[in-house]
């Protein structure tokens, strides 16, 4: 037995530190084959808080359980798990599993071995990556409890640390979006666009299987289409009926513009969206504007755009027009297939239609 009866109960009338964790719930996985181990290991674990929902025990009695057990729980904080079950190097092939096939550089891993002179501590910290290796004698309750202690400290941080990481990456789409609306909102029937036209150029970019690459930044990138706009004059912006010659040529600008505020950072994000605002305005055919660029030669992340950009101003009311009907913009997209659109962003958009649909419905289309 890896516990006596007298380290039990000193463990348990010890006065334990309350771990704080706001609502958090930590996970820790429990593996032997040894169901006696796993239970009393259980019962001291059960002493780490005060507050008994602060724990919560997943047990498996094999590795091949555990893997089970990982995909299911992916947000599992500590794993105990013994070396020695199916066979010799069981544990040590779980460790190899949950890192690199799971990809899981977050949970705490703690091994723990009857035999630890056949595989010593430097071999195994070595070769495996963990984060404490003890024969089971060494395991006794006060030592668990510190280690437990020390990686759910550690977990905490991590996760403190990822908490940071999306609330600054949200905070960093929330800038970006009212930059962008910032002309959009000029106009109160096209508030939403930016936000539709980067959620679906993702969508497509997505289906496309861009590289993960661009599409950690397309969405965002493809809602700065039209930033330039935010230089054009509102009494040719939202000029409630058709521009003229000289107008349009303003209006044209805006990619340029757009183009020139954008390309001056190096970080991708912005490099991405500059040639976006700089290209979503040509055409497959070559007959776009500002430089005339014809099909390969046009971004692909462009050529997305192009098209999302055209399909949601057409089904969105604005001041110089009324709303299109759906089966009206299908035969506009269709009849400029090859033209103005990239023949395979048609044809996918068209597959992608339901989805499209979900993305204009939760983005408050009109």
């Amino acid at each position: 037995m890896v516990y006596s009866s007298e380290s039990i109960a000193k463990f348990i009338n010890e006065k334990t530190e309350y771990i704080e964790q706001e609502s958090q719930t930590w996970k820790i996985l429990i593996v032997d084959d040894e169901k006696d181990i796993h239970d009393v290991t259980v019962m001291a674990l059960k002493k780490l808080s005060f507050d008994s929902k602060k724990l919560e025990f997943i047990s498996a009695y094999s590795a091949a359980e555990a893997k089970e057990k990982i995909k299911e729980y992916q947000d599992i904080a500590i794993g105990i798990i013994d070396v020695v079950m199916e066979d010799d190097n069981a544990g040590l092939e779980l460790v190899k599993f949950i890192r690199e096939e799971m990809g899981n550089e977050n949970i705490r891993l703690i091994l723990r071995t009857g035999n630890p002179g056949k595989a010593p501590e430097e071999t195994v910290t070595m070769n495996y990556d963990i984060n404490d290796y003890r024969g089971k004698t060494e395991l006794t309750a006060l030592s668990l409890r510190t280690m437990i202690i020390t990686a759910l400290r550690s977990y905490k941080a991590i996760y403190t640390i990822k908490g940071l990481n999306r609330e600054i990456d949200k905070t960093q789409k929330e800038l970006i979006y009212s930059l962008s609306e910032i002309a959009e909102f000029r106009s109160k029937e096209t508030g939403h666009h930016v936000r539709r036209v980067g959620e679906i150029s993702d969508l497509l970019g997505r289906k496309l299987g861009l590289p993960e690459e661009i599409l950690k930044n397309l969405s965002l990138a493809a809602s700065m289409h039209d930033l330039g706009k935010i230089a054009i004059d509102d009494s040719i912006l939202n000029k409630p009926g058709k521009l003229s010659e000289d107008e349009f040529e303003v209006i044209k600008t805006h990619t340029v513009l757009g183009y020139e505020i954008l390309n001056k950072s190096k970080r991708p994000l912005l490099r991405m969206a500059a040639t976006i605002a700089l290209e979503h305005h040509e055409n497959y055919d070559g007959t776009g504007y500002p430089n005339g660029l014809k099909g390969d030669e046009i971004n692909i992340i462009s050529e997305i755009v192009a098209l999302v950009d055209v399909v949601d101003a057409l089904g969105n009311k604005r001041v110089y027009k009324e709303a299109w009907t759906d089966e009206q913009i299908n035969d506009y997209i269709i009849s400029e297939k090859g033209k103005k659109f990239d023949p395979q962003i048609v044809d996918l958009y068209f597959e992608c239609i339901p989805e499209i649909n979900d993305i204009k419905q939760k983005n408050y289309i009109k």
